[in-house]
C-alpha cells in the first residue's frame, strides 16, 4: 500500500469555533493505532468542576464494580477507561491505622474474610481475596487483594477527581496521604457539618481542598451560612420526595446562582425521590433527564457507561462529520461527540440482505483510505447487532461496501457486498470472521480496489482478518462509523474512540461556524402559528422557537423557520464536505411527549420580523397565514427528548453545496414535527436572539477546494 499522509485528522476536541470564524482543521500525521485524544487531565476537569455551565459531569460509584470487585483497582482503572470524571471510593481504617477501601466496616460481603475491618492489621486484609461485583456470599472470589487509599491515589494520580466517601471523620489522615501521592488536588471531602467547622478545617490546608456539602430536608439551614462562609465546590442534594424543598427551584436557584455545582445521586430511591438508575435504564429520561432538569450539574450512578453514552449523545457531531439513516429503518438513529468519544443510537434490520438499515457517521474521502476506531460499548439488541468502520461508495442502501464490526455473540466480521444491489443473504464468501468483541480496536483498508480488514486488543498488534478482497469502487468514497440494532423494532447504542483517518490522497478542509452575533449578523429565525388566535403572528426576535405542537389539537402546529447566509469567504467551487444544523433545546412545556422533528428545504422568500408574538404581540414578516412553500423531501429528521441543554444536530450537507453553486437559491430549512403527535409536549430551542450566545442555532459547515 502506498505510505498514508495524515488527510484530517479528527479527535482533537471540540472545535473551538464561533460566530464567524475560519480555520484549518487539521495538519500533521496521526499515526494509525495511536490514541488521537488524550484523556481528560486533572486540571482540564478542576476547570470543568468550577464552570457550574460546563458539561455534566459523570461520578462512577465504587468504581465499575459491575464488572470488577467494588473498590478495586480494576474496577477504578475500568471507570477512568470509560471516561468518567470522578471515581467515588469508601475508606476504612485498619488496626495498625492505615486506610484501605472498603464499602462496609466488616469484611464478610466484599472478601473472603469475616470480622471488622477495624479489627485487622493491613497484613491480615492483605491476605484476603475480593468477591466478584458486590460481593455477597455466592459471588466468586477474585485474584484481587484489597488496595490501601495510598495504591488507589497512586493509580488514579493526574487521570480523574476523587470522591473519598465515608472518609470525613478521617479527614486529616486522609489529607496526608494526598499529600504524600501529590493528589491533594483530586480528593473530594464531603460532610452535612456546619459551616464553621468545614471553613475553619479547609483554610487549615494548603492548596484548599475540595469539599461537597451534602444536604437534606433536615439540615437545609446550613446552605445560607455555607455559601457565604466555607463556599463549598459543589452541594450533594438528597431528597425522597419530589416536593422536599431542598430540590425545590428556590434552593437550587440559590446555589446556581453561586456558581456552584449541584450533585445529584441516581443509585437509588430514597436519594432522588425514585428517579434511579434503574429507571434511567428503561426510560433516561425520567431519570438522569430529570434530575438534569431539576439542576444537576454532577450525577453520581452505578450506570458509568450508559450515562455517559446518554449525556454523549445530547451533543452535537465533531465538524467534519456528518449523520444519516441508511435505508429504510424503523426508528430514528442519532449521534452525538463528547470528550472523545462518537455515540451512535441506531436502529435497522441489518447490514446484510440487499438494502442495508444502520446509522452511519461519516466523512467523504478520495483515493486509498484507512479508517481505525475503538469500540467502546455495543448494547445487545441482537447477536448480530454491528458496530464498526466502514467504507462505502455511495450512501444508498443497495451500495457496495466493505466493513469490519464487532457484534455481541458472533465475534467480529470483515464484510463486504462487491456489486450494487448484491443480496448477501444468497451470496457465499462474502464475510470472515475471527473471534472478538468490545473494547477491541477494528481496522479497514482500501488500497486501490484491494479491501483488507483488521482487529487488534491494544491499536498496536493487528490481527488480519481473512483475505484481502478485490473490490472495485469510484474513487470517491464515504468512510465512517456504522452501527445497526439488527433489530427493527429497538434503537441500540454503539461507542467509539480512538478514531482516526488516514488517506494518500491528503487535502486541507476548513470549517466554518455560523451563528448570530461575535461578528456574524446573517442569520435568521421566526417561529410561526397555526392556532387560530396567533395564526398572523410569529415570534420573530423572540429568545424562542418551537417546531411541535402542545395542546392536544390538529390546529397547533408550530413551524421554526431558520436562514443563514453563506459568507462570502467560502468559494463558490467548495465542496462542502459537512454542514450541520446544530439546534440547542432550552426547555420543554404542556407536558413530555417526545416529538419526531422533520428538516425540510424553504422554497420560498420569507421575513423573521421583529417583534415578540409568543406573548401575543402582533408581528410583521413571515406568519402561518403568509408562509413559504415547502419541500416534500425529508431532508433529516430527529427524535426530541424532554431534557434541557440538549444539542441535536441535522445533515444539511447536500442542502448547503447546492446553495453554495448556485443551484438553489438559500431560503433555508424549516423544522417541522412530522408525523403530527397531539399529545401535549412543547420543545422551546434557543433563537438567535436567545441571551446565550454559544446556544443559538448554529451552521457548521466544512469544505475543502476542488
Amino acid at each position: 500500500m502506498m505510505s498514508l499522509v495524515s488527510l484530517r485528522r479528527y479527535i482533537v476536541g471540540r472545535t473551538g469555533i464561533y460566530g464567524l470564524v475560519l480555520a484549518l482543521i487539521l495538519t500533521g500525521v496521526v499515526a494509525i493505532g495511536t490514541r488521537t485524544t488524550a484523556a481528560k487531565s486533572v486540571g482540564e476537569l478542576l476547570d470543568r468542576l468550577q464552570d457550574p455551565d460546563g458539561p455534566v459531569m459523570v461520578v462512577s460509584h465504587k468504581g465499575d464494580w459491575r464488572n470488577y470487585p467494588e473498590n478495586s483497582l480494576p474496577g477504578i482503572q475500568a471507570a477512568i477507561d470509560m471516561g468518567v470524571d470522578i471515581v467515588e471510593i469508601d475508606i476504612q481504617r485498619t488496626s495498625d491505622g492505615v486506610l484501605v477501601l472498603m464499602h462496609d466496616s466488616s469484611l464478610d460481603r466484599t472478601t473472603n474474610g469475616t470480622g471488622n475491618v477495624s479489627g485487622k492489621t493491613l497484613a491480615q486484609i492483605k491476605a484476603l481475596k475480593l468477591r466478584e461485583g458486590q460481593g455477597g456470599g455466592g459471588a466468586v472470589l477474585t485474584n484481587e487483594t484489597v488496595p490501601t487509599l495510598a495504591e488507589a491515589m497512586n493509580l488514579m494520580k493526574g487521570k480523574v477527581l476523587v470522591n473519598l466517601d465515608k472518609g470525613w471523620d478521617l479527614r486529616d489522615q486522609i489529607w496526608d496521604v494526598l499529600v504524600s501521592t501529590g493528589t491533594e488536588n483530586q480528593g473530594i471531602f464531603k460532610s452535612n457539618a456546619p459551616n464553621s467547622t468545614v471553613d475553619a478545617w479547609l483554610d487549615s490546608k494548603s492548596p484548599r481542598p475540595l469539599y461537597a456539602a451534602v444536604v437534606q430536608d433536615s439540615d437545609i439551614g446550613i446552605v445560607d451560612g455555607l455559601l457565604t462562609g466555607a463556599q463549598p465546590d459543589m452541594y450533594e442534594l438528597i431528597f425522597d420526595s419530589e416536593s422536599d424543598a431542598v430540590i425545590a427551584p428556590a434552593n437550587v436557584n440559590k446555589i446556581s446562582n453561586a456558581n456552584k455545582r449541584i450533585w445529584i445521586n441516581t443509585l437509588w430511591a430514597s436519594l432522588a425521590a425514585n428517579h434511579t438508575d434503574a429507571g434511567s435504564l428503561i426510560d433516561p429520561e425520567s431519570g438522569w433527564g430529570w434530575v438534569i432538569n431539576k439542576g444537576a450539574t454532577i450525577i453520581q450512578t452505578d450506570y458509568s457507561r450508559e450515562l455517559i453514552n446518554y449525556l454523549n449523545l445530547r451533543e452535537p457531531l465533531l465538524a467534519g462529520w456528518a449523520p444519516r439513516d441508511v435505508g429504510a429503518v424503523a426508528l430514528t438513529g442519532s449521534s452525538g461527540y463528547r470528550d472523545g468519544q462518537f455515540t451512535l443510537s441506531a436502529a435497522g434490520y441489518d447490514i446484510w440482505t440487499a438494502a442495508d438499515e444502520f446509522h452511519y457517521v461519516y466523512q467523504p474521502v478520495e483515493g486509498d483510505v484507512t479508517i481505525v476506531a475503538r469500540v467502546l460499548h455495543q448494547d445487545a439488541t441482537n447477536g448480530w447487532a454491528k458496530a464498526g468502520v466502514m467504507i462505502r461508495e455511495t450512501l444508498d442502501a443497495d451500495s457496495k461496501f466493505a466493513d469490519v464490526v464487532v457484534t455481541p455473540s458472533n465475534g467480529i466480521s470483515f464484510q463486504r457486498r462487491v456489486s450494487t444491489g448484491q443480496n448477501l443473504s444468497n451470496t457465499t464468501g462474502y464475510y470472515d470472521s475471527v473471534p472478538g468483541g468490545v473494547s477491541e480496536f477494528v481496522k479497514l483498508v482500501r488500497s486501490g480496489d484491494t479491501f483488507t480488514g483488521y482487529k487488534s486488543a491494544d491499536g498496536v498488534s493487528w490481527t488480519q482478518i481473512g483475505s484481502p478482497v478485490a473490490l472495485p469502487m469510484n474513487s470517491a468514497v464515504y468512510v465512517g462509523l456504522a452501527a445497526t440494532s439488527h433489530n427493527a423494532a429497538a434503537l441500540g447504542i454503539s461507542t467509539f474512540d480512538r478514531v482516526a483517518i488516514e488517506a494518500a490522497s491528503p487535502y486541507e478542509t476548513a470549517t466554518v461556524s455560523l451563528r448570530q452575533g461575535a461578528g456574524y449578523s446573517e442569520a435568521a429565525d421566526a417561529h410561526i402559528l397555526e392556532y387560530s388566535t396567533y395564526s398572523g403572528r410569529n415570534t420573530g426576535g423572540h429568545e424562542l422557537f418551537e417546531a411541535t405542537t402542545y395542546r392536544g389539537t390538529a390546529e397547533d402546529e408550530k413551524h421554526a423557520l431558520l436562514r443563514f447566509g453563506l459568507p462570502a469567504s467560502i468559494p463558490s467551487d467548495a465542496i462542502v464536505t459537512s454542514a450541520q444544523l446544530r439546534i440547542k433545546l432550552i426547555g420543554t412545556r404542556n407536558g413530555m411527549a417526545g416529538k419526531t422533528v422533520n428538516l425540510r428545504e424553504v422554497l420560498e422568500a420569507w421575513e423573521e420580523g421583529t417583534g415578540t408574538g409568543i406573548d401575543g404581540e402582533a408581528v410583521s414578516g413571515v406568519s402561518w397565514n403568509n408562509r413559504p412553500a415547502y419541500g416534500s423531501v425529508s431532508l433529516d429528521k430527529r427524535t426530541i427528548h424532554n431534557v434541557r441543554n440538549g444539542w441535536y444536530t441535522f445533515n444539511v450537507t447536500d442542502l448547503v453545496q447546492a446553495w453554495l453553486g448556485g443551484g438553489k437559491a438559500n431560503y433555508g430549512v424549516v423544522l417541522l414535527e412530522d408525523p403530527v403527535v397531539l399529545s401535549p409536549g412543547a420543545k422551546d430551542f434557543a433563537s438567535s436572539e436567545y441571551s446565550d450566545e454559544e446556544s443559538r442555532p448554529s451552521l457548521v459547515i466544512t469544505y475543502r477546494l476542488p
